[in-house]
């Protein structure tokens, strides 16, 4: 089958970024069937695979909005990628309708994971979940990339008062985060939202403004006080990675009230690592 390629439509929130929606991210009853070992397209001649690192910038630009007499908590995030090869994501070719989360697609494809050389060439492949085309943004995103929560303890998820769903996006290269004197030396190479390839490069970083759909939490029920949001990325272990344990990012935040509305601060954040960029890229917490 050809391989589909879906062009995505542009936006600009703060930097240049790709306009996205989310969903949701685990697949009811998708027949499709993984690529064969026939189609594989590792090189026999690649050297060392290069793993992505994939950690999360701060939970940023939070604020509570007042939608149809509900609370809304709002947050930017961002991806890093940090590891020594991209993360790059290929769709399976074979397409087919499939339900998620009882909405139903027209278009949704296997996803595999290509883990890329010195000279990226594929040295390895792996399942990568599903993506689906979204039809009223014109473009392909990834399956469960992200999970956010708002819990009263860091450590124990079960306490969380507040839970989104596991939303989808289209990767691309959006934000550099290494030397900017450096930067004419890492060219852009994933930058639309295709079915057939997507991606995020060692030193780049992709952004999903506060505005943008499903980047939201509904605390309407959750009384004011202090509360730890978390930002899970990868939640069901699609990605191979050279480091495993750095998905999480969280801020402390008191919810409380002022003049009749909601609002919220910040009172603490996880540490600012591996790179600077998880504190500054989002946005000053």
């Amino acid at each position: 089958m050809d391989e589909i390629r879906a062009q995505g439509a542009r936006g600009v929130w703060g930097f240049t970024m790709v306009h996205r929606s989310t969903l949701l991210g685990v697949v009811l009853g998708l027949a499709l069937v993984a690529p064969s070992a026939a189609s594989a397209q590792v090189d026999p001649n690649a050297g060392p695979p290069l793993y992505p690192d994939i950690v999360e910038a701060l939970p940023a630009q939070l604020q509570i909005q007042k939608a149809q007499q509900r609370d809304i908590l709002r947050f930017t995030t961002v991806h890093l990628n940090v590891g020594a090869g991209p993360l790059q994501v290929r769709g399976g070719g074979q397409i087919a309708p499939c339900v998620i989360d009882g909405i139903a697609y027209d278009q949704c494809t296997v996803s595999t994971q290509q883990i890329l050389d010195a000279q990226r060439r594929v040295a390895a492949e792996q399942p990568a979940g599903t993506a689906l085309f979204h039809p009223q943004h014109n473009h392909w995103h990834q399956g469960a990339v992200a999970l956010f929560d708002l819990r009263t303890t860091l450590d124990d998820p079960s306490t969380a008062l507040a839970n989104g769903v596991k939303i989808t996006f289209c990767f691309v290269d959006v934000v550099f985060i290494g030397d900017p004197g450096t930067r004419k030396d890492h060219p852009v190479n994933y930058g639309e939202c295709n079915g057939d390839l997507q991606g995020l490069d060692p030193l780049w970083g992709d952004s999903y403004h506060q505005s943008t759909p499903l980047q939201e939490l509904d605390v309407t029920a959750v009384a004011d006080g202090v509360y730890y949001l978390t930002h899970t990325a990868d939640p069901e272990n699609h990605w191979a990675e050279s480091n495993e344990g750095n998905n999480f990012a969280w801020v402390k935040v008191r919810l409380f009230t002022q003049g009749g509305n909601r609002k919220v601060s910040i009172l603490d954040h996880s540490p600012c690592a591996p790179v600077p960029a998880v504190c500054d890229v989002g946005g000053n917490p």
